[in-house]
Parts: structure tokens; C-alpha cells; sequence
């Protein structure tokens, strides 16, 4: 009744106050997550390069490699494709010449997931089975991968297929280390190892050495990757790694590679950002996935091994891996908006 007796000019003006009121406080008083994870991209923003911080370095800086299988090409590679990849892939360097180039080496070509590769996907020779021995095979399909190219890269790094690679601090690492030198860059999981001279056919001789753990990823120089060609690659007669596997029966194929650096007198470069599935990826913290190079996760049946990101982070349904997350989480809002400019 009271209303009634308001005259229409009034009635308007109540409307419009209440509707402004009411749009203040949609936009003031957004929901708690929505807000943190706002608050979140904006302080990764002021700590992550974003892809125009690159854009004085040479193009054609990094070849990276990617090992996998047929039947994880739907669980793995279509994520890491729409993820860490597709990133790398639109990054530019001096005279916006690409800067990181991507292959994938399966078992096997998947039409529909090679096309999310952009055709990236090269099927090797080698058997599928999980022996080490095939996967000595896999690895030396890899290098001859990056020794195939035309102009090769100023770096080479492997990553294997459960990996998200944060491409921006991966970029920052090997920006650190002088490329004219032969560096080895990973994380090794265990101290000095010393096994027989199978290279130089020497009975009596032994090489000492460290590995890269291959589930965190490991990079090499190319002057690195020229000096140990003569016994990893196949392009030159032999059958490269596989071959250093078969002498040493039980040799997995991260460390023959840490072995045959160390044959040459490669030593290992510690970087302890790279992180593989042996960790507790549990316990690292907001700002160790922040600084991270790599990260993985491991799942079987009723046990878990993710990177735990705090409630507010965790933006994307459905993400039992976390690497959408991650890619949200890790990427800041101003990248995003450079990249879909571009």
C-alpha cells in the first residue's frame, strides 16, 4: 500500500538506486575464488617471463623432444598439447623467428592427436614394449631427431610424456649457462656411478659418471651434442645408444646418456627445479611449482602423487593430473594476452 501511494517520479528514482546498489556490490563483492585466483595471476605476473621478455634471443634456440607410446596418446599427449606445447610453439625470438621447435616420438602415429601436435609426431623404429633396451632405442630416435635437422639448435632437451614443462622458466635456465660450452643440464637422483669402458674397447677401463633423472627432463648443449654423436646417434652407422644398452644389459636409457657424457668428459649440471615422478611432489610448496622447470604425477589404482595446489587453484574440474591447473595457475594474465594478440 505504501508503495502505491509513491508518486511515479520517485518510484523511478528508488529503481535506479536500488539497481546501482546492486551492481556495486555484483562487482565489489565478487565470490572469495574468483578473487584469489585474480590476486594469484597478478603476483605470478611480477615473478614469470612472459613471451616478449624473449624476443632478443636467436631463433631456432631449443629443439625439445618427447618420448611416448601408442596407448598414451589420448591421456597424455592431447593434454600436454593443449597445455605447456602449444605455448612453446607460439613463442618468437629476434626477427620473430620461432624460438622452440617440438617432436613427439611414438611408437606409433595417431592421425587425430598428431594433428593437435601440429604434425609433430614421427614414428620410430623401435619396438613398444617397456624393456630398456627399446627405450636406449627410443632415446638415440631422439637425438637423431635434433642431429636431422637442417640448422640445429643452440640447445637440445628430452622431456618424457607425463612432464609439464614451464617453457618460460626452462627458457630462463639455459639463458644462464654459456652454449658454446658442452653442458649437460638435469637432476640427478643418485651419487657417481662407475661401470666398464664399453665404448673405447677398453678391458680395463671404467667411466665415471652422473645422470639426469629422464623423468625430470635433461638439456644438452649443441657443442655437447656434437661430441657425444659418434656414439648415440644412428645417422652415423651404428645403432648409437641402443648399441652402449645391449654391452651394459640392465642399462636404462637416462643413464646411458649420463654414461656416455661421462665418457666424454661431460659432467652433470645440477638443476634442481626439474622435478620427476620419484618425488613427493606433494610436499612442494606454491613457490616451488612457481620456479619449477618440469613436474610430473604418478597414478595407479588408489595411489596419488600430484603437485597439491591450494583450493583456489585448483580452477579446473576434472584435472586429476592438475597440469590444466597448473598451466592456469603457472601462466599470468598479461602472457595470455600477448600470446593471443600475437
Amino acid at each position: 500500500m505504501v508503495w502505491r501511494n509513491v508518486r511515479p517520479s520517485w518510484r523511478f528514482v528508488v529503481k535506479c538506486f536500488a539497481l546501482t546498489l546492486s551492481l556495486l556490490a555484483f562487482f565489489h563483492f565478487q565470490p572469495l575464488q574468483t578473487r584469489l585466483i585474480e590476486e594469484t595471476y597478478l603476483i605470478a605476473a611480477g615473478r614469470s617471463r612472459c613471451p616478449t621478455d624473449f624476443t632478443h634471443v636467436e631463433g631456432n634456440f631449443l629443439f625439445i623432444t618427447i618420448k611416448t607410446t601408442e596407448k598414451f596418446h589420448r591421456l597424455r599427449i592431447e593434454l600436454i598439447a593443449s597445455t605447456w606445447m602449444s605455448e612453446a610453439l607460439l613463442l618468437k625470438g629476434r626477427n620473430d623467428r620461432p624460438l622452440v621447435k617440438v617432436a613427439v616420438l611414438s611408437d606409433a602415429v595417431d592421425k587425430s592427436v598428431n594433428n593437435l601436435t601440429g604434425g609433430r609426431m614421427v614414428k620410430s623404429r623401435c619396438p613398444s614394449s617397456h624393456n630398456q633396451t627399446d627405450f636406449c632405442c627410443k632415446q638415440a630416435a631422439e637425438f637423431d631427431l635434433y642431429y636431422g635437422e637442417p640448422q640445429a639448435s643452440k640447445w637440445y632437451c628430452h622431456f618424457d610424456d607425463d612432464n609439464y614443462v614451464n617453457i618460460y622458466q626452462l627458457l630462463k635456465e639455459l639463458e644462464r649457462h654459456d652454449a658454446s660450452m658442452p653442458l649437460y643440464l638435469g637432476k640427478s637422483s643418485r651419487g657417481m656411478v662407475k661401470l666398464k669402458d664399453v665404448i673405447s674397447g677398453n678391458e680395463k677401463g671404467r667411466v665415471t659418471f652422473q645422470f639426469g633423472t629422464g623423468g625430470a627432463g635433461f638439456c644438452l648443449t649443441r657443442v655437447a651434442m656434437q661430441r657425444i654423436m659418434p656414439t648415440v646417434s644412428c645417422l652415423t652407422g651404428g645403432s648409437g645408444l641402443e648399441s652402449v644398452c645391449r654391452k651394459l644389459p640392465g642399462l636404462a636409457d637416462d643413464v646411458g646418456v649420463g654414461y656416455v657424457t661421462g665418457y666424454y668428459n661431460i659432467t652433470i649440471t645440477e638443476v634442481p627445479t626439474m622435478h620427476s615422478h620419484l618425488e613427493k611432489l606433494q610436499i612442494l610448496s606454491q613457490n616451488d611449482i612457481k620456479n619449477a622447470i618440469s613436474l610430473s604425477y604418478t597414478r595407479y589404482k588408489h595411489f596419488e602423487n600430484t603437485v597439491q595446489l591450494s583450493s583456489f587453484h585448483n580452477i579446473t574440474p576434472s584435472d586429476p593430473t592438475k597440469f590444466r591447473s597448473l598451466h592456469a595457475f603457472l601462466r599470468p594474465k598479461e602472457c595470455s594476452r600477448t600470446i593471443t594478440d600475437k
